[in-house]
């Protein structure tokens, strides 16, 4: 019988296209800058090269090859390569497990029992930490099966659970804790339906009812798991992404507005003064100075 000559895993009946692949290696030149619109959580390992991110409101956040961070979905990361980069990037699409005995919620309550005050990293919006070599070989076999071909979505998404599962077993609970404390909270399911959904709306309420929740039960239960209301949470997210448009992209005021549901470029520039005490064009031109006196 004559034998095929494609590789196995080009015959698999799982691999499939799909708009987005699980995992992917990215090239980029140096001086490439963007805007990433985060739909997933995202593990993001710099094999090669180096990366300024632009959190908040800090000028920037240097990280260099040998750093994996884990980015928060529905938020936007700005970037831009100080150097030929080549990462390796996992879209987390189903729940993160580190292993059957030791669930994100056993993780949370274990360390907040101990610690005395709340976590508060130097970047604020990111987790990060240094590939031990266990992580670099297990990077650089994926990095070497994409390049030859190798696109199975379900092995794909077997390679991130195994990721979880190397990092329990090679780093302490609060090196762990650290790196994913963005999504850490004592009920997950909810605070990540959450996370996932809420600038798809405008008010507490509808996301409330897309939840299938009464406003008074939500609110209770959204204070409960995030430590302030609802509504306070979700300014604060709006005012970030809004930072980070008009001081990482070139897009005109009106645009920001239209896509952030203001009425009018009036009623944005209203929100800025009262967030920020400065206008949009105080805030984009605050960030051109320092920019020019780096």
């Amino acid at each position: 019988m004559k034998r095929s000559s494609k590789k196995p895993h080009k015959l698999c009946v799982n691999c499939r296209k799909t708009e987005k692949t699980v995992i992917e290696v990215a090239k980029m030149s140096k001086g490439k800058a963007d805007v990433a619109e985060l739909t997933f959580h995202k593990v993001i390992f710099i094999i090669k090269g180096s990366l300024r991110l632009y959190p908040r409101d800090k000028t920037y956040y240097p990280v260099a090859s040998g750093k994996m961070l884990f980015l928060l979905a529905g938020s936007r990361c700005s970037y831009q390569a100080m150097e030929d980069t080549t990462v390796l990037l996992f879209r987390i699409q189903t729940s993160i497990q580190l292993c059957k005995n030791f669930s994100l919620e056993d993780l949370f309550l274990k360390i907040n029992r101990n610690k005395m005050e709340e976590y508060k990293p130097k970047n604020g919006n990111f987790g990060e930490l240094k590939m031990n070599t266990h992580i670099q070989q297990f990077v650089n076999t994926i990095a070497n099966s994409l390049k030859e071909g190798f696109s199975c979505h379900y092995l794909l998404e077997l390679k991130i659970d195994e990721f979880f599962l190397l990092l329990r077993l090679y780093y302490t609970k609060e090196e762990i804790y650290k790196f994913l404390y963005l999504i850490l909270s004592s009920d997950i399911t909810f605070s990540e339906q959450v996370r996932m959904h809420w600038n798809r709306f405008q008010t507490v309420g509808e996301l409330a009812a897309f939840l299938n929740m009464t406003s008074k039960r939500f609110t209770a239960r959204f204070t409960f798991v995030f430590g302030q209301t609802p509504y306070k949470w979700m300014l604060q997210g709006r005012a970030r992404i809004i930072q980070v448009e008009i001081t990482s992209t070139e897009k005109q005021f009106k645009q920001i507005a239209m896509e952030n549901g203001f009425a009018s470029e009036s009623s944005f520039t209203r929100f800025c003064k009262k967030e920020f005490d400065k206008t949009p064009t105080q805030i984009r031109l605050t960030r051109l100075k320092k920019t020019e006196d780096m």
